[in-house]
């Protein structure tokens, strides 16, 4: 999916990397209940073994964020990480190189993938969150239409925080085209 200077692709093993790279900096992972990376073959653990088995629970394996001004870089990742079949919802998650923060390009990408979940997955309703600490994320979620549903205790690398969760239902979606 074509974003101007970025594109959304489907994820593939030869992206491990470019994950490891985003994945092994503690600040780019601080919000987030993995990480960071230690060694490239546990990015490429990830990618095998989570992001290209997500067809079999019914959702896509994850979207690269391509720079294609950086030579066809992954600088993200975006994707439904969960899928709860008996209500047609999915939870969506992302993680940006910290090069790109704040220049709108999870914004972006957000939208694009709230347009697939509606239009090409047919979902029903579409959930993201973020720790109450990641105000940046929260800026993110709101920035594409989500509203506020529910809070929840979350464990981050072994510590309990408060996560905040925003959805959209699909009559929303469509209301805002």
């Amino acid at each position: 999916m074509n974003l101007g200077r970025y594109e959304l692709r489907s994820i593939v093993k030869e992206d491990y990397l470019d994950y490891f790279e985003i994945g092994k900096d503690e600040e780019t992972c601080r919000h987030l209940n993995w990480g960071p990376f230690q060694r490239p073959k546990e990015a490429l653990w990830c990618i095998e073994e989570i992001f290209l088995k997500r067809p079999l629970s019914g959702i896509p394996e994850g979207y690269a964020i391509i720079d294609k001004q950086a030579e066809g870089k992954m600088i993200g990742m975006i994707d439904f990480h969960t899928y709860y079949e008996s209500i047609n919802t999915a939870e969506i998650g992302y993680i940006l190189h910290r090069d790109y923060w704040n220049q709108g390009i999870m914004t972006m990408c957000l939208k694009e993938m709230t347009r697939i979940g509606f239009q090409l997955l047919k979902l029903d309703k579409i959930l993201v969150g973020h720790t109450l600490a990641n105000q940046s994320s929260k800026q993110v979620i709101l920035q594409c239409g989500y509203h506020y549903e529910y809070q929840s205790l979350a464990k981050i690398k072994n510590n309990e925080c408060i996560a905040m969760y925003y959805s959209m239902y699909r009559y929303e979606y469509e209301e805002g085209k």
